[in-house]
């Protein structure tokens, strides 16, 4: 099972700015799994398309880090466990932004028989998988992460 860490508690975003969150398209660049993934690893992500945040333009290919939160491999009835959270977009001008997964990205949850994908890039297609099976996402899985919007300015008081 993957749980996620929500966006708007990671990035403190609320009320209208959740709304005028920026989403960009990624894709890891190595492979994950609860069998190998131990907790507190980093793993890498890539943008898919440019995107301009807060001003910023993103060309693709713009780097990303992220870290496991939670890695268990399955072991007998128990199924693996792999908890993501995407942490950093690496800027052109060296900064780093933060970033968290869009809602329902690489959410996997194991019922009965069946590893069943929510979201993502598999669109809810289930495939088939045993109770003891690992979660597994290979080199290339698409998903989105979203940044925060620039902030809108206040209005001026003066008039």
């Amino acid at each position: 099972m993957i749980a996620l860490a929500c966006l708007a508690a990671a990035l403190a975003i609320e009320g209208p700015y959740i709304a005028n969150v920026v989403h960009i398209p990624v894709h890891l660049t190595e492979r994950l799994s609860s069998q190998d993934a131990k907790t507190g690893d980093t793993f890498g992500f890539d943008t898919s398309a440019s995107a301009e945040v807060q001003g910023l333009f993103l060309p693709a290919g713009t780097h990303g880090r992220g870290v496991v939160v939670l890695a268990k491999s399955a072991r007998g009835p128990q199924p693996g466990v792999l908890t993501l959270e995407v942490r950093t977009l690496d800027l052109p001008d060296g900064k780093k932004l933060a970033v968290g997964l869009d809602a329902g990205q690489l959410d996997r949850r194991i019922e009965g028989d069946v590893r069943q994908v929510n979201g993502g890039a598999a669109n809810g297609v289930p495939f088939g998988a045993s109770r003891d099976t690992n979660v597994v996402y290979e080199k290339g899985t698409a998903f989105t992460v979203v940044a925060p919007p620039q902030p809108t300015p206040e209005p001026d008081e003066t008039g």
